[in-house]
């Protein structure tokens, strides 16, 4: 792989953190469930440490962190509001599919790295795995 091709995907995998890194923030200030609103803070904090070790590898790499979020951040803010206005379940369905879209752009990526960036897309992975299987623990005392 060369760098210039790790860099430009770990730049796509950057902008994927500060988004969900922001909807988690904003939602979690929107949510009338204490259980919901702290789980989703503590999402938010893991993405803004992911986006911070993807920066820090794409400057390792001699690259510049992009991290744009143009109109699909302001979509996915104008939706999850409406979703929190719905209540915790509408909300946690909506964030459950970003996380697991999350999960899938980074295996449509990995193998498109070089190994040390893989390693850490990995670790990520493994995180944000964790994070689905805390949305689908809610997702059953929902019921």
């Amino acid at each position: 792989m060369t760098k210039e091709k790790s860099i430009e995907k770990l730049n796509e995998l950057l902008k994927g953190e500060n988004m969900a890194a922001h909807i988690y923030h904003k939602t979690k200030n929107l949510q009338q469930d204490a259980q919901v609103a702290d789980m989703f803070a503590r999402f938010a904090k893991d993405h803004r440490r992911h986006a911070q070790q993807l920066k820090n590898r794409i400057k390792e790499l001699g690259g510049t962190p992009k991290a744009d979020m143009d109109t699909a951040k302001v979509m996915a803010k104008i939706k999850s509001i409406i979703n929190s206005l719905r209540g915790p379940k509408h909300i946690i369905k909506q964030v459950y599919n970003g996380e697991d879209k999350g999960v899938h752009a980074y295996e449509d990526r990995i193998d498109e790295l070089d190994s040390k960036s893989q390693q850490l897309v990995k670790q990520i992975m493994n995180e944000d795995q964790k994070h689905l299987k805390n949305f689908e623990k809610r997702v059953e005392q929902e019921r």
